[in-house]
């Protein structure tokens, strides 16, 4: 049974949702319009600037063709108006149309919330022309299109803003890392001649350590980052004493924050606590919740790290005391770059998409339980090793 132009129309741009590039798009938009009127080609001419521009032509000729500000391509751009223009009206201008046996061309205007963003036009051998109720499902399939290039060119323009965004960040990471590192450095050696001093020289000193540390911690996130993005993040898996993670998380805790509490209540009195995971890694993601729950948390609240077992898992949990996250945010907390509704101005919001990265590469898992105003806790499942 044959289908109504309307049926073809919604077959047509069906093909529209899968995600396209630019120039997929004009390709599928030119050869669907093409295809519902018998056309012989058609072209896209979108304004770039204050000029409109062909960006696409299934006829390579046609390509190289300039459109002309008098022309009916700027006329329906203008008026927002479907045009049938006669060889007899384009010959004299476009004789090439002539020589290929073109009897007619159709002007579509593509528009986007009321405004013009370009032209489809389609031209036909065929002596018939479209009658009004073609040309209004033409009008119909021209602000689906209109919809699907200007999807394309958001999603294109979003692609390129963070391909820009990585490229910044990678530099700035590799730019900063060693000045960064040598004033941590010096701030250490400070921090440790005035250890115990009640001085005002000792606090600036206090404040200029945790501020150093902090700076590190971010360059070194926005380092780990670029190296996930490009596949260049490394595990070197080895057994490992799960425990002997946790204490020197918690000893390096200690040192960069020597006025916090920081309780470990460990329930396994066993030795058995053997996990097969890159030492350093896991470190790294206890150490970067441990840095949330301070960050997060009243300078007199204590932070608490529990460790329990159920098998198959080891069970890590991290709990403090804090401002707690807000319900609508849970659910985007380890995403990239995502620092709330709120827009915390602590970190950069890297912090739990690593630890999530890492641990899921361990096998394991993460999850997160918050409240407003309750505080925070963290959860790790990692799979022990069976002795």
């Amino acid at each position: 049974m044959k289908r109504t132009i309307l049926e073809e129309i919604y077959a047509s741009t069906l093909k529209f949702l899968d995600p396209l590039n630019p120039e997929e798009t004009y390709g599928i938009v030119v050869e669907e319009a093409v295809g519902l009127i018998g056309g012989y080609y058609g072209s896209i001419i979108l304004k770039q600037g204050e000029e409109l521009k062909r960006v696409f032509s299934s006829s390579p000729l046609a390509l190289k063709t300039i459109p002309r500000k008098s022309g009916y391509t700027y006329r329906a751009f203008a008026k927002q108006t479907t045009i049938i223009a006669d060889i007899s009206e384009t010959a004299h201008i476009h004789p090439e149309l002539k020589t290929f046996g073109v009897k007619w061309t159709i002007f579509i205007p593509l528009c986007y919330q009321r405004k013009s963003v370009g032209v489809l036009t389609i031209n036909s051998k065929n002596n018939k022309k479209p009658n009004k109720k073609e040309i209004k499902a033409l009008e119909l399939f021209g602000s689906m299109a209109s919809l699907a290039i200007r999807k394309t060119q958001l999603y294109d323009e979003a692609q390129k803003a963070l391909e820009s965004r990585n490229l910044f960040i990678s530099m700035a990471g590799h730019e900063l890392r060693t000045p960064i590192t040598t004033i941590y450095g010096y701030a250490q050696l400070l921090y440790q001649r005035t250890r115990g001093i009640n001085s005002l020289e000792s606090r600036w000193i206090d404040a200029l350590h945790t501020e150093s540390y902090r700076l590190t911690v971010l360059v070194q996130d926005l380092l780990e980052i670029n190296r996930i993005r490009s596949g260049r993040l490394q595990f070197f898996l080895r057994e490992c004493r799960l425990k002997e993670i946790i204490e020197r998380a918690i000893d390096s805790f200690k040192f960069n924050y020597p006025h916090r509490e920081v309780i470990f209540d460990n329930h396994i009195k066993s030795k058995n606590d053997f996990i097969i995971a890159d030492f350093d890694r896991v470190l790294q993601a206890f150490t970067n919740l441990l840095d949330n729950a301070a960050k997060f948390s009243p300078p007199t609240a204590p932070v608490t790290f529990i460790l329990k077992m159920r098998s198959p898992y080891f069970i890590i949990q991290i709990k403090d005391q804090g401002r707690g996250i807000a319900k609508k945010d849970l659910a985007r907390v380890f995403d990239e770059f995502y620092q709330g509704v709120e827009r915390y101005p602590e970190g950069l919001g890297l912090g739990l998409y690593l630890v999530k990265n890492i641990v899921e590469t361990h096998h394991g898992s993460v999850h997160l339980h918050s409240r407003l105003h309750k505080g925070t806790t963290v959860e790790i499942r990692l799979p022990r090793v069976k002795v």
